[in-house]
């Protein structure tokens, strides 16, 4: 084979080489869609850094600008930079990269506007999204809603955990001194000490609850020695001499109407412009932490097991709108003319929505009201979800 004929077969390869590349470049803005995946997996310390090098990189070309208008647009920009990476001023909740895909390649572009869990799981109540408490009988109600709520917040913060393990459950018991006696089914473990047993159960669906301790005491379980002191001086004196005061805001409650006085710790959160707002269980009744007295000596502790929370930003809806689908339906098939509850109260709540191996605490709004059942005067609760609902799954 000559030299002519070899050069020709190699220029044969070299462009089926250059066709085989052609057709396997990568789509149309590849390469930008990459620096931007890129970019974003970097520290915001480091992003932040290199934005304002360049900024002053390009400052420094044109001669003419003075000094202090450097230094004033320093500041300028350190600041936006912070509010960037801060989160301050994010719209649609907060949402993360926009480069973010789900499992079958398409844009998450929706579940990113709802914050940086993505879009959140709907709280499911007894009637499937809103719950009267006290349950009606007869024909299902009518709803009127004459009260006000102003919310001075367009968002509010969502809370997450991850379902915490028996080992989670085992090192709580620990740091109380119990030791592990067995793992009956459907609960992390049950453990005990000289003076009461301790049982952790995990999150329940049914009713909806989440991670919670049990202290029974036992007979010998001794009383708080604090001699005139009240139930909930002798609660607290309890839960601080076990390390169980809880680490989060709470508002007590003495009930002691009956036998044994109840003192709640009910849990709050903080809501940016609107204050505490109360953790409720499906019926709308506060919790948290409860002590249970005789006297002065505990005989039954029930709390939330502590676990680590994440937080996010989502947008939440006025109470106006959030109550507006139940007051436009209209019950069907009744016999008769349904009872009116006229709502007059309203407040931020939060309210637990189990999803697994995480779940939520979410804000919702409690309405309350009057209604006249068989001659009767009748309070009812409608539970309803405030978080928009663009940013929830149902």
């Amino acid at each position: 084979m000559s030299e002519h004929d070899e050069d020709l077969e190699l220029q044969a390869v070299q462009r089926q080489l250059d066709d085989a590349f052609q057709t396997t470049r990568p789509r149309r803005g590849f390469e930008d869609d990459l620096w931007l995946r890129m970019q974003a997996s970097r520290p915001a310390t480091n992003r932040l850094r290199d934005a304002i090098a360049g900024l002053l990189q390009g400052i420094r070309e044109v001669p003419a600008v003075p000094a202090a208008a450097i230094a004033t647009l320093l500041v300028v920009v350190i600041g936006v930079g912070l509010l960037a990476y801060s989160g301050v001023g994010r719209t649609r909740g907060g949402g993360g990269a926009a480069l973010s895909q789900t499992a079958g390649g398409e844009s998450r572009g929706s579940d990113l506007a709802a914050g940086d869990f993505g879009r959140l799981p709907s709280p499911v109540f007894d009637d499937g999204k809103q719950v009267t408490v006290p349950a009606m009988t007869g024909s299902p109600p009518q709803f009127a809603w004459s009260g006000g709520l102003s919310v001075g917040a367009s968002t509010a913060p969502v809370y997450r955990y991850r379902e915490p393990s028996t080992n989670v459950a085992d090192q709580f018991a620990s740091s109380l001194g119990a030791v592990l006696r067995e793992r009956p089914q459907g609960v992390l473990g049950s453990y005990s000490t000289s003076t009461y047993i301790l049982n952790i159960r995990p999150t329940i669906q049914r009713p909806v609850a989440g991670p919670t301790y049990f202290i029974i005491s036992s007979p010998s379980m001794p009383p708080v020695d604090a001699a005139g002191a009240g139930p909930a001086d002798v609660a607290t004196i309890f839960l601080a001499q076990h390390s169980l005061v809880p680490d989060w805001a709470y508002a007590v409650k003495v009930d002691a109407g009956g036998d044994p006085v109840k003192v709640l710790y009910a849990r709050q959160f903080d809501v940016p412009g609107y204050g505490a707002a109360s953790l409720v269980d499906p019926n709308g009744d506060r919790y948290g932490v409860e002590v249970d007295l005789k006297g002065n000596r505990p005989i039954l502790v029930t709390g939330m097991l502590p676990v680590s929370l994440d937080a996010a930003g989502y947008r939440i809806v006025s109470p106006d709108d959030a109550i507006r689908p139940l007051l436009s339906a209209r019950p069907t098939n009744a016999a008769s003319p349904p009872p009116t509850v006229q709502l007059t109260q309203a407040e931020l709540v939060y309210v637990l929505v189990p999803a697994g191996d995480h779940s939520f605490y979410e804000p919702a709004y409690l309405f309350s009201g009057k209604a006249q059942i068989n001659g009767a005067t009748v309070t009812q609760r409608v539970l309803v979800a405030a978080v928009d609902p663009s940013q929830r799954t149902g």
